[in-house]
């Protein structure tokens, strides 16, 4: 028999390290992917007391990111855009809103809604304006869900608070 003239062994050692070679760039490749979106912290892999540390910052930094760039005043606001923004998951904002505000999204935003109308409605210039300007003004699409949300969240309708509110005031 004639002998191969292919040395298996040596081809198998160039094969094995071109392998190993690919694998090592694609590796690099796809870390610098990571690298380059922002880390995102699952709450689920901590400890009870981290994740309550976790979740007090979070939430603190929320209240930061409501009163300084007041986000609820966007008409399409979602928890998806609001996460983005404090650079976690729409599932941990949530969570960490259920569990310290007793409440979920989209009442959170209505309370800072009502609180900015109910702001505004003491104010002058609102004296005499429409509900309509100031129920958009406060990121309402419509004067009904606007009267709905305020009455649900002061027991009265927008015109009876500015009443009460002038009458206070005078």
């Amino acid at each position: 028999m004639k002998e191969l003239p292919i040395n298996f062994n040596g081809l198998l050692g160039w094969m094995g390290l071109f392998g190993g070679l690919v694998w090592v760039l694609l590796f690099v490749v796809r870390s610098e992917k990571m690298l380059q979106k922002p880390m995102k912290i699952n709450l689920l892999f901590f400890g009870r007391k981290a994740n309550q540390e976790y979740g007090v910052r979070l939430l603190n930094r929320l209240f930061r990111l409501m009163n300084n760039e007041k986000p609820y005043l966007e008409k399409n606001i979602s928890l998806e855009s609001l996460a983005a923004r404090l650079n976690v998951t729409a599932a941990q904002l949530t969570q960490v809103i259920d569990e310290n505000l007793e409440q979920g999204f989209p009442e959170l935003i209505s309370t800072y809604r009502i609180q900015e109308a109910k702001r505004l409605l003491v104010m002058p210039e609102y004296q005499h304006g429409k509900m309509e300007d100031l129920a958009y003004k406060v990121g309402y699409e419509s004067i009904a869900l606007f009267d709905d949300a305020f009455k649900n969240f002061t027991e009265q309708t927008p015109t009876e608070y500015k009443k009460r509110m002038s009458m206070i005031c005078l």
